[in-house]
């Protein structure tokens, strides 16, 4: 527990890239998409994706994670069980805390009619349809999601470097040629469609779930084997 903690104290020491930088981004963001609302005409609702960026930024955070400090980390003799728990437990925190912050700005936004303005940077018809839990829950696996995707990029670049970085990029890019081809040659994406029409944000964001903890333990299987 105590090289566990220490884990902790290492990624806690960078504030800016864990705390500061996504909410800079995030509020800098909404503080430009607030002005144009107040710009324009606001006779109809005003949609922007501006909320996307910290989720970008988290996924980020995910991809470089482990090379800023995977290397100290088993210098200082800490086990990578250890760094793996710990890392968990960080991206953890810092996606609850997100998912917390916007939570708490969409409900703000929804009875505020959009900050007078009907604008929509936290609060979407279809995403914040469910109760106030589905909600909560569905910000939750997305930022958990995109978090250990990054991370397990990240692992997966220290475990195989440039050149298995490379190979993986390739054959990524062939399977889902492959698959693209096939669904198009098939004419399936209309079932697709139809799939995701007939269910709901959050039910879609549990079938993220596993999918996440694949990432979890791949990252942990491949830091295991990870080169310094």
């Amino acid at each position: 527990m105590n090289r566990i903690s220490g884990v902790l104290k290492l990624h806690y020491r960078d504030k800016w890239s864990w705390i500061y930088i996504p909410a800079i981004i995030l509020f800098f963001s909404f503080g430009v998409n607030l002005t144009v609302s107040f710009l324009v005409s606001n006779q109809e609702d005003l949609y922007t994706g501006g909320i996307s960026s910290v989720v970008i930024y988290i996924f980020v955070a995910g991809i470089i994670v482990v090379g800023k400090t995977f290397p100290f980390a088993i210098g200082m003799s800490i086990r990578r069980i250890d760094y793996f728990i710990g890392s968990v437990i960080i991206g953890t925190i810092s996606s609850a805390f997100f998912t917390s912050l916007i939570f708490l700005f969409a409900q703000l936004e929804k009875q505020t009619n959009g900050w007078g303005t009907r604008l929509h940077f936290f609060y979407f018809p279809y995403v914040n349809d469910g109760t106030l839990l589905e909600q909560f829950i569905l910000y939750m696996i997305l930022f958990l999601n995109t978090f250990f995707l990054g991370f397990l990029i990240s692992s997966y670049a220290r475990r195989f470097g440039r050149k298995g970085m490379f190979l993986g990029a390739m054959v990524f890019l062939l399977i889902g040629s492959i698959v693209i081809f096939l669904l198009h040659h098939f004419e399936v994406w209309g079932s697709i469609f139809s799939w995701f029409a007939s269910h709901t944000a959050v039910q879609i964001a549990y079938w993220l779930m596993p999918f996440t903890l694949l990432y979890l333990l791949g990252s942990y299987r491949m830091l295991r084997r990870a080169v310094i």
